[in-house]
């Protein structure tokens, strides 16, 4: 296995740049990095649809939310792979793979920030309401800064979710992590067993860091709102008696 890093460790980085497409760690990070942040705010406005008050609205928001959740993310990728290119002529792979992840992960998020709002004391959205703040205004400046703490330790999860899915872009032919493993599997003939290994340690080393990082931030934050719960040493005593 080291002799294969040691020969084609820059292949494995970065694909075959400048000298061709970028692709290898490069691309996955990046794809992972630029799908969370255009899920995110795609999450934030699914979630304003499914709380609208307008009843129409929040019912076809619902129904994207389940469709997208429904499907499996390949049939998602081969829909958009022949039909982005009906809408923009020559769109790359990478647009392809990132306009799915975006709309896919964004599906998912808006159930993290919509579970991060309702997390909130009904209080908090009320008080701001009795100032004067219309409903906006009292979302954007009181509750989504509240909520993105509930959020973080999900957020976390999500993009170490989103660095796996780009795997899949080497099923159209984006020159990914994988399908860079794959190609010099091809290239080599019989090192299949370490290739492949290198493939899944890499993964690891990317997204084991992360998820202890998620699990570290669940009880960081978890601690302080359990000790700071209105009424929970009443709640203990009446328990008690």
């Amino acid at each position: 296995m080291w002799d294969i890093l040691q020969t084609y460790w820059v292949q494995l980085l970065i694909g075959y740049y400048p000298d061709g497409p970028l692709g290898g760690l490069a691309m996955t990070l990046i794809l992972a990095a630029a799908g969370l942040l255009l899920a995110m705010p795609a999450g934030l406005v699914v979630c304003l649809g499914l709380i609208s008050p307008w009843r129409a609205l929040a019912r076809a928001v619902e129904l994207f939310v389940f469709y997208m959740r429904s499907v499996p993310l390949i049939v998602h990728l081969l829909w958009v792979y022949f039909l982005l290119p009906m809408v923009i002529k020559g769109a790359p792979l990478w647009l392809v793979v990132l306009v799915v992840m975006t709309l896919f992960n964004g599906a998912y998020l808006s159930q993290t920030i919509r579970a991060g709002i309702e997390a909130l004391p009904r209080g908090q959205y009320e008080a701001a309401r009795s100032l004067g703040l219309p409903h906006a205004q009292a979302m954007r400046h009181v509750i989504l800064p509240q909520a993105l703490r509930n959020m973080l330790p999900s957020i976390v999860s999500q993009f170490v979710l989103l660095i796996k899915e780009t795997a899949l872009g080497s099923v159209i032919g984006l020159h990914e992590m994988t399908l860079e493993f794959m190609g010099l599997n091809d290239t080599l003939g019989d090192k299949a067993i370490p290739i492949f290994t290198l493939l899944g340690i890499a993964y690891f080393v990317l997204c084991y860091p992360l998820t202890l990082l998620g699990r570290w931030m669940e009880r960081r934050f978890a601690g302080p709102r359990a000790s700071r719960t209105p009424g929970a040493g009443n709640t203990g005593a009446a328990a008690q008696a």
